[in-house]
């Protein structure tokens, strides 16, 4: 049992992010009076110049935090960071940045902050993770075109409207150059069923030859990844209607988390010279 924990945090049940929460606000609000408001003046013109919203410069400032548009809250965040980190107060800038970015997980508000206190859409810590452990194993492995393509997957569900139809065609292109660098693919190969079938399992199960439990089981696994290309094949090229329906945000997520595991499983069979061309 975690001692010390409030009982909120610990037993009730938060369900899926959500885009706005009272709490967070209050609480983002009480800390802003509590520690900065003394920044006020020119914190409130920034604002104002920055987004064009109006922070009143009395008491009346909890109203801002409480009573704006989410818009303006969370693009206030961005700038009382900038503010604070400009003028010398980079342990107030950071320390606003923490408490934000914990009161976000604790809320279970759908945003995240970067590292200059950048807001930003986000699905789960789950889908993070993966997200970053795929990062740092292709940095690591020198695939600067599978990382492009991996990250823009991710970037085009950061925006108020997801573009998931964009997002589907980004993993896939990722999963598609590292595939032609593990089989050596020339020309107009391309990643499909049969290429996997053919090409690259018999790669994999060779390196398996020794296991033969590894093997069958790999067969399964490469089975999978092939019906994930035939799911993603439904999106990517066009639909027999007369206005394309774009994927559903949850069959977005799963595909690019599912994407994002072949990748990683696969990275390892890449030819080591291609690891160290890129």
């Amino acid at each position: 049992m975690q001692k010390g924990q409030r009982f909120s945090q610990l037993y009730l049940d938060k369900g899926r992010p959500v885009n706005d929460s009272e709490r967070m606000r209050n609480r983002i609000s009480a800390y802003y009076v509590q520690n900065l408001y003394k920044f006020n003046d020119e914190i409130a013109a920034l604002i104002k110049s920055g987004t064009g919203a109006v922070v009143p410069c009395n008491i009346g400032v909890q109203e801002f935090f409480t009573k704006n548009e989410i818009r303006d809250v969370l693009d206030s965040i961005t700038i009382i960071y900038k503010y604070c980190a400009e003028n010398n107060n980079l342990n107030i800038a950071n320390e606003w940045k923490n408490f934000v970015s914990h009161v976000f997980k604790e809320e279970n508000v759908g945003y995240r902050l970067d590292e200059e206190c950048g807001v930003h859409f986000f699905i789960d810590e789950e889908f993070e993770r993966n997200k970053s452990a795929v990062i740092a194993c292709l940095s690591e492995s020198n695939q600067p075109a599978v990382l492009e393509a991996f990250k823009k997957s991710y970037s085009f569900l950061d925006q108020n409207t997801p573009d998931t139809a964009s997002s589907i065609r980004s993993i896939f292109e990722a999963t598609e150059i590292l595939y032609k660098h593990i089989v050596n693919a020339e020309g107009k190969d391309r990643l499909n069923s049969s290429g996997v079938q053919d090409k690259l399992k018999p790669l994999v199960q060779d390196t398996l030859k020794s296991n033969s439990i590894a093997q069958d089981a790999c067969n399964y696994m490469l089975n999978s990844l092939r019906n994930w290309i035939e799911a993603g094949h439904m999106y990517r090229h066009g639909q027999r209607i007369e206005e394309p329906l774009p994927p559903p945000l949850e069959f977005t997520v799963l595909y690019i988390s599912q994407g994002a595991s072949y990748i990683r499983y696969l990275l390892p069979f890449v030819p080591t010279n291609e690891n160290q061309q890129g």
